[in-house]
């Protein structure tokens, strides 16, 4: 760990990814402040086993930013920060029963809380960087059954304000939300000029060892595209995504880390995910943990025909962090172990929720 009086604020911190963010910079010496919406948010995540020893030493701290969408949000939580990290995402929740609105709890939570950090941003002139942390369906319109282009840094999602509005599926609308904010962030950028430097990091499914809230995915998280399928002999293949790409948690943690340290860099896109040639969707894992782990073959789910959608290639991005993204077959199989050993079927088996 070494040591720094740099200060890195990293909004909705108790996230499945901002947490492990909040950790990494933690661990390499930075002080970190982070905002949730609740005391109630502030006082469980402050209390993880993993942040109890940087919250009794003053490294970390966390605010309140009740409203995102709320012009000036983020300025009470800005004095002194040297970094951004804006996390916050309005997730979709296409689980029976629950309804939403697609523009007012997607797409506006998403592109104005998006304007609103880096709008703030622009007004404390210490700040040096701000890093928006998006996804990878800004970059791949995740509704087609398959794209023949390789994904880069240089793709963008066609979806438009009108299709988010209108999607399908929540999950469509989340993609739009998500190509939407980064375009107006890149936009923002261009016209107001601000005096830090913009960089967005497009994560791909994240799986891996969590030190948060829900490290086994029951609750919506990323996690339970690779926690349904090794859990649940009922997993709907059909209605749930979790591919092409994906990426281990701690190195989108580290990438966030990098984005800070290196010049290189500022006023990128990061692509943050691989795709593996064989075991790219959920119904690719099924095999691959029945060789894995021959004592559950028979507790996994019925696969369909393999889904095709697009090839991500990071290249750009592992050469402007020096960081080499891990393999995603040894991502899925050591986070699939990993929820095995830690009690993750017995938080399933409690789950009644029917994805």
């Amino acid at each position: 760990m070494t040591s720094s009086t740099e200060l890195v604020l990293i909004s909705g911190v108790n996230g499945f990814v901002a947490t492990e963010i909040a950790l990494a910079f933690l661990q390499a010496g930075y002080r970190v402040r982070g905002t949730v919406r609740t005391q109630a948010k502030a006082d469980g995540w402050a209390a993880l086993s993993a942040f109890v020893p940087f919250a009794a030493t003053g490294q970390l701290q966390v605010v309140l930013v009740p409203d995102i969408v709320k012009p000036d949000a983020f300025d009470n939580a800005l004095d002194g920060v040297d970094y951004v990290v804006h996390t916050i995402a309005q997730l979709p929740d296409w689980r029976p029963g629950v309804q939403q609105d697609m523009e007012r709890d997607i797409l506006q939570p998403n592109i104005d809380g998006t304007l609103n950090a880096l709008k703030s941003a622009a007004r404390f002139p210490a700040v040096k960087k701000v890093i928006v942390l998006g996804s990878i369906a800004a970059a791949v319109d995740l509704s087609l059954p398959k794209i023949k282009e390789v994904i880069t840094e240089k793709s963008w999602n066609p979806a438009d304000y009108e299709y988010g509005k209108n999607a399908p599926h929540p999950l469509f609308s989340y993609g739009a939300s998500k190509k939407l904010a980064e375009e107006a962030a890149w936009k923002y950028v261009e016209e107001a000029k601000p005096h830090y430097a913009l960089i967005t990091a497009l994560a791909c499914y994240v799986f891996g060892i969590s030190h948060g809230h829900d490290p086994f995915g029951v609750n919506n998280a990323s996690q339970q595209w690779l926690a349904g399928p090794l859990f649940r002999s009922d997993w709907n293949f059909k209605g749930a995504a979790g591919g092409p790409a994906y990426v281990d948690l701690q190195d989108v943690a580290r990438a966030h880390v990098l984005a800070v340290q290196r010049p290189e860099a500022n006023g990128k896109r990061l692509i943050l995910g691989k795709t593996h040639p064989t075991v790219r969707f959920p119904s690719d894992y099924v095999p691959l943990f029945a060789r894995a782990f021959p004592e559950r073959a028979d507790k996994l789910p019925k696969v369909p025909e393999d889904l095709v959608n697009a090839h991500v290639d990071p290249s750009a991005t592992e050469t402007a962090l020096g960081l080499s993204l891990r393999d995603p077959q040894q991502v899925v199989l050591d986070t699939a172990r990993w929820l095995i050993e830690n009690g993750a079927e017995e938080a399933w088996a409690k789950a009644k929720t029917s994805y």
